[in-house]
């Protein structure tokens, strides 16, 4: 079965956009983590902490994906899966017996 031109391109755009919602997630994750420990001082207080800012830029863009990296996640690997068993089933061999070849064994 073949897909189309227009097909394609909204799959690759489709794994593109997933790509990037890992990668916001990720490196979110990885931002709250390093900064967890931030103490904003005397002076940093008084004007906007760019830090603190950050930390509530990622905790909001994490709570906003939410439920959506489960959901992705969910549908992405069993798409994967059947991807690599259905290129598998191309490349295994069925195996050849005597019988399958319909070979006749006389004595």
């Amino acid at each position: 079965m073949k897909t189309s031109k227009t097909e394609r391109i909204i799959r690759r755009v489709a794994g593109l956009l997933a790509v990037v919602m890992l990668a916001v997630v990720l490196f979110s994750s990885f931002y709250i983590a390093e900064e967890s420990g931030h103490r904003c001082t005397a002076h940093c207080e008084s004007e906007e902490c760019p830090v603190c800012e950050t930390l509530r830029l990622c905790k909001a863009a994490l709570h906003q994906i939410g439920l959506g990296v489960v959901l992705l996640v969910s549908m992405v690997i069993p798409t994967i899966l059947s991807t690599v068993t259905k290129s598998l089933r191309v490349y295994t061999l069925t195996p050849a017996s005597l019988v399958s070849r319909k070979v006749r064994l006389n004595d």
